[in-house]
This record gives C-alpha cells, structure tokens and sequence, in this order.
C-alpha cells in the first residue's frame, strides 16, 4: 500500500499552518491523507473545493454506519452518536431550529454590555505582571457562557481537565477520552436536574423549554447540546484569544494600531480568525454519491476533509495570506466558522466576545507586552486545539 502523509500535520512556526497546504494546494489539492485511525480520506485545501464540500447537501456528516470513515478510532466528541454537529437533516435542522433565536446578531448585541463589564472588571484586577493565557483569555469566555447559560458557574478545573481529554489527539487512550466525555456528560445532566427547580432566564432555562410545535428537545438532546455548548464556549473562544493576543504583541505594531483606532476592532477579529485559527477542521464528510469538485472528482463512499487552514491562506483568495492586514479588501469570508448547515451555533457570540474583549485590552491595557520572547512561548501538544500553553504578558 503507498505512504500517505499523516494528517492533521505538525504546525509551523508559533502555530502556523503547515507548509504542507500550500504543497498540496499547489501539487494535489484533493489528495489523501491517513488520518489517526489509519482511515484514509481526502484534503480539500483550496478555498472552492472546501466552500463546496461544507454547503453541498451530497457530502453527509452521519458517520454512524458501519465502515465508515472515522478520524479516530473510537470516542471523539465530534463524532458521537447523536450529537448535532454528526447529523444531517432533517434531525439537523430539527434541533438547529429549536434553537435558532438564541445566537442571532439582535441577541448577541445585547449581551454585548455584560461582555465589557466582565472584562473591564477582570482587567482592572490583573496585577502587573500575569499569564495571558490562565488569568484572561480563559476565565472569561467560562464565565460568559456561565452567563448565557443562566447558570451561577461550574467546576471550570474539573471542565477543563475533561474538555482537554476530549480533544485530545495523542497521549491518552481511547477509555481515558470516552471516561472523560461521559463524566463530563453525568455532570450536565446533573446541572440540567437542578435547574429546572430554578430555571431563572438563561439559555438552559430555555433550552428545556424549547419547542417547535409540539417537538421539543430529548433528554439526551438536551444534555448533548449543553456539553457542546460549554465546551465549544470556553475552549474555542480561549485558544483563539490566546493566539491573538501573541499575534498582536509580537510584533507589537498590531496591538498599537487597535489601541490608536478602536474602530478597525471588528475587522481586525474577523482577520484574526482567519489567520490564528487554533486548529484545523477535525470533520469527515462522505459523499453519498459522486461529486465533482472544482479541482476534480469525489466518489461515492469517499471522505473528505474542508480544510479550514487551508482555505483561509488559500492566495487565490486572500492575497499575502500568512499577513495579518486589518484592511484587507472585502471580498470572500473566511471560513473559521465553517459554513453551511454546520455553520457555527456560537459564531456570533464568538465574534462579540472576541471584539468586546479586544476593546477592553486596547482602553484599559494601552501598554501590555510580552514578558518573555515570543519564541520562548510554549505550545500544546497532543491536541486538537492549537495555542499558547502560557502567555507572559506586562501590562
């Protein structure tokens, strides 16, 4: 059997895309990788064939038949068996629908004020000197989905310590990352008993009352999407800040520009998104029959990954990818939150949080730098999240 390279690749340079997308981008951009449950499947790394794989209804995300491509072998949290983000409609768009007022741009926009508050008030505490990464850019996306959630907090060491597990790419085995993902499911299903004797107004009071017509969420639905939630809302959001922040302090002329023009704040998150994305898209999708992509064929039965990192520095599209350009031309959107059916639940929430929490750092953090070499910055290993271990910082 030929060698196959083994994706998801190795990073580059302070977490950069692997210099494997622009090879395959240019050479084989529908080439096969062996993914770690020895499965093999297509990359699609430019932007059109990854844009066409996420919206065309013939590439399915139901994983559960026997044989079936899988990027790991056993639990993943991406591919369990009734999660949303592993069905295709109907039973999709069935449970996006329930919850499809919850993150629009109205909604989110009012949260907006609690984001700054929350911010300001961790910012104003932070001492001189302090890890960017442990006392800011995780803390507050936890306490926000606390917040939105309508719950007074969680066990965010004991949330971690599963979400981590979870995500895991390497380094635990498959017990260990199952162990975890059903302690972290009894653990909401839990909070979930206790909050119907107090509901209050947050969105898992209105998560256990949702309807459409007569349906209404299961009790595994239930507590399948609120673990999604509070992992995604904490664990995302965190990674990305964290790569942010490097980015914009190393050189400093990116942190500088937000602080002498707030305004450019929106832009700038939708740039950072694109080119500090803290992982590529982890998903399989196989084609129900065959499918012509820009770049070639797909047969039925086959699977293929959207790459995301390789989309957003395809330079077809987005010129110069590898710069951080906070005035790059308004043109196609980047897909770090994919697109589609599976578009993000949280994109908008995402978003807010990310230029609220931005503005925060540029009003009331004017001179923060790094405290050691970006160089000398420590990565992660062994998961599917991309990003600073720690990040020294002086204010």
């Amino acid at each position: 059997m030929a060698d196959f390279e083994h994706f998801p690749f190795t990073s580059g340079r302070r977490g950069a895309p692997s210099d494997q997308y622009a090879i395959r981008r240019e050479k084989e951009p529908l080439g096969l990788v062996q993914v770690p449950s020895g499965d093999h499947v297509h990359l699609a790394t430019r932007y059109e064939d990854a844009a066409m794989v996420l919206t065309d209804p013939r590439f399915s995300r139901d994983l559960s038949y026997p044989g079936a491509p899988r990027m790991f072998s056993g639990f993943t949290i991406a591919e369990a068996p009734g999660g949303l983000i592993g069905m295709d409609p109907p039973d999709h768009t069935r449970l996006r629908r329930l919850l499809s007022g919850t993150f629009t741009p109205r909604q989110v926009n009012g949260w907006r004020p609690r984001l700054r508050e929350l911010a300001t008030d961790l910012a104003d505490r932070l001492p001189a000197e302090f890890d960017f990464v442990t006392a800011f850019a995780f803390p507050l996306p936890v306490q926000v989905i606390c917040d939105v959630m309508g719950v007074p907090g969680i066990d965010s060491e004991r949330v971690r310590r599963w979400s981590d597990a979870m995500l895991s790419s390497s380094g635990l085995t498959e017990e260990e990352k199952a162990g975890s993902a059903a302690e972290f499911y009894a653990y909401c299903a839990t909070m979930i008993a206790e909050h119907r004797d107090a509901p209050g107004d947050g969105l898992l009071a209105s998560m256990i009352e949702a309807r459409d017509g007569g349906d209404r969420l299961t009790e595994d639905e239930l507590v399948r999407m609120t673990l999604g939630l509070f992992l995604a809302g904490h664990e995302t959001t965190g990674s990305i800040l964290s790569r942010a922040a490097l980015r914009l302090l190393a050189p400093r002329d990116g942190f500088e520009r937000l602080v002498a023009d707030p305004g450019v704040i929106p832009r700038a998150t939708e740039e950072l998104f694109r080119v500090e994305q803290p992982g590529d898209s982890p998903l399989i999708r196989v084609a129900t029959e065959d499918v012509e992509l820009p770049s070639g064929p797909i047969r039925k039965g086959e699977g293929v990954i959207a790459s995301f990192a390789g989309a957003n520095y395809d330079p077809g599209v987005f010129p110069s990818p590898a710069t951080m350009d906070f005035d790059r031309a308004a043109g196609q959107s980047h897909l770090a939150f994919g697109r589609g059916a599976h578009y993000c639940l949280g994109a908008n929430l995402a978003r807010a949080e990310v230029q609220e929490f931005l503005g925060v750092l540029a009003a009331r953090m004017p001179g923060l730098r790094l405290a050691v070499p970006a160089e000398e910055v420590e990565w992660t290993v062994g998961s599917i999240m991309v990003r600073p271990l720690h990040l020294p910082v002086r204010r």
